[in-house]
């Protein structure tokens, strides 16, 4: 495997300005993801606040990760997150179908290469840590993956869902998983890993109480060599632990909503769109109704849901908040400060939408007596496979134009392929017929000035003709070229499909069934956590 870089960016500006020119965003993070006295800082604000995870939280995540198959490594770094002498390195996604996009991957994978080298720079243990999104309900976020193929990207996915706002960990696997494996194995080719990896595939389904324990069994599979540690949030004994914050948010919710504001103006005032549209009476927190999630809101001294049905005061709801915390699930406002009171957070690995939404929580953070981590890019990753390499190679595509598409690029090869200047020929054309019928009317309106019209209109039709002969000869070029044209438009399905980065289409497990998991340790090995160009890794 090769690999080739070229300059980081985001299309999301604040997420572009904290990797270019982190100056501009300065004032909303905490820390400077880029400086050494700013790791040795936070080291010493978790060590001082004695960072061992909670004895009931360590017993649990023993448990938890040995049902999801983790090797003894990962045993290893949950005695070390309990012993109170180890950092985590985190990151976190939605629990989707084959764990979803691929940056879903290239986040633990950056997470893990992060930890490994932090801990061999500071001579400190640091763990590796993933957060499985298991609290969210949006099931068409998840549902579904997009398979590469030849025919462009191909949508499969599984429909057997209940109706209502059932959070993704409390959902059993869909009955039709059946026919979703049929269709993955029909669009993929039957060599390599297939067979085994279908294995594997339905044997985990086959094995999980619920959607978020597949992506984590999955998860694991993928990454037990590096002793990844899994969290699944909605499991009660993480539930208990996480009452403080649900307690805080109910107390507080006036005043999160006035902060939220506030970093709402800065982030206008700095030249960036907000990611996060606050609501005044919003409490930020979901609460589980027959397992249903409700955003809760603070209405006229009554906590309320949506719909304006009242749930309670505001001090029963905090007295719910800590004898039955299991009954709420935080937003994405919550979600970082639960996650920084249970685990002793050094890094918090991020895609560019959550660098936003983390620009605008520094507020929250101090109102909750809490300090943001270190938040550092996620790997950005286009994945390139022989033949899409040699297409690259025969057409001579530049670098940069695999992660941003080629449709441009086939346009420009078609007019080098044309030999005779077919643009320039017809608008000399369109010159010499505009010039020749002008001096056809100047002399005809001596007989009649009011020939003067219809000539006019006689040359918008003459025009129109010329038009139409142009369109058909460049019919006939692209046609002489319809093999090449046909290989540019695979290579956007491959690399740029849909118009979409590649990382946020495809998904891993069609690229594993094809080269084997041998795949993730070589994609593994390329990765430089402290490099944060865009990576091109090539299949060779």
């Amino acid at each position: 495997m090769r690999i080739a870089t070229l300059a980081p960016n985001y299309p999301q500006p604040l997420a572009n300005a904290y990797l270019n020119d982190f100056s501009r965003v300065s004032r909303f993070f905490t820390y400077h993801p880029q400086q050494q006295k700013d790791f040795e800082e936070r080291f010493h604000y978790l060590l001082e606040q004695r960072c061992a995870i909670a004895p009931s939280l360590a017993a649990h995540l023993q448990e938890f990760n040995r049902q999801l198959g983790c090797g003894h490594k990962t045993l290893e770094n949950i005695e070390l997150l309990a012993s109170g002498g180890a950092v985590a390195v985190v990151t976190g996604q939605q629990a989707g179908i084959l764990t979803g996009p691929l940056y879903t991957v290239y986040k633990a994978m950056g997470t893990i290469r992060l930890a490994t080298e932090l801990s061999q720079r500071h001579k400190r243990p640091v763990v590796p840590v993933f957060w499985i999104g298991s609290d969210d309900h949006d099931f068409a976020e998840i549902n579904h993956i997009f398979v590469p193929t030849a025919k462009g990207p191909q949508k499969i996915g599984v429909q057997d869902k209940p109706e209502g706002r059932y959070s993704v960990g409390h959902l059993p696997v869909p009955k039709d998983i059946t026919s979703f494996f049929e269709q993955l194995a029909a669009l993929t080719p039957p060599m390599g890993w297939q067979q085994e990896g279908l294995s594997l595939l339905k044997e985990t389904a086959m094995a999980s109480e619920n959607l978020a324990e597949w992506f984590g069994r999955l998860m694991t599979f993928l990454f037990k060599a590096w002793g990844l540690v899994l969290i699944n949030p909605v499991e009660p004994q993480v539930r208990k632990l996480s009452g403080q914050i649900f307690k805080q948010a109910v107390e507080t919710a006036p005043k999160t909503a006035e902060l939220l504001d506030v970093a709402s103006a800065e982030v206008k005032g700095a030249g960036f769109a907000p990611q996060i549209q606050g609501e005044k009476d919003k409490l930020h927190l979901f609460y589980y109704r027959n397992q249903q999630r409700t955003t809760l809101y603070q209405r006229q001294g009554v906590i309320t849901d949506r719909q304006g049905s009242i749930i309670g005061d505001k001090e029963q709801l905090v007295e719910l908040a800590r004898t039955s915390p299991e009954s709420f699930s935080p937003d994405v406002v919550l979600r970082p400060l639960v996650q920084e009171i249970l685990l002793p957070v050094l890094v918090y690995v991020a895609g560019p939408g959550e660098i936003s939404y983390y620009a605008m929580l520094g507020r929250i953070f101090t109102l909750f007596n809490l300090r943001m981590p270190i938040i550092y890019p996620r790997p950005n990753i286009t994945l390139v496979e022989p033949l899409v390499q040699k297409l690259i190679e025969r057409y001579q595509v530049p670098l940069e134009l695999v992660t941003t598409g080629v449709a441009d690029y086939a346009e420009s090869y078609l007019k080098e392929m044309d030999g005779v200047g077919v643009e320039s020929i017809f608008k000399n054309f369109r010159q010499m017929v505009s010039q020749n019928h002008n001096i056809v009317v100047n002399e005809v309106t001596k007989i009649d000035p009011e020939l003067s019209a219809l000539g006019k209109e006689h040359l918008k039709r003459l025009l129109k003709l010329v038009d139409s002969f142009e369109d058909k000869v460049q019919q006939r070029h692209r046609k002489k070229h319809q093999t090449a044209l046909g290989q540019f438009q695979k290579l956007n399905q491959m690399l740029h499909p849909q118009g979409e980065w590649q990382e946020r289409m495809y998904n891993i497990f069609p690229y594993l069934l094809k080269y084997g998991p041998s795949l993730v340790p070589a994609m593994m090995e390329k990765i430089d956590p402290f490099d944060w160009r865009k990576k091109v890794l090539f299949f060779d």
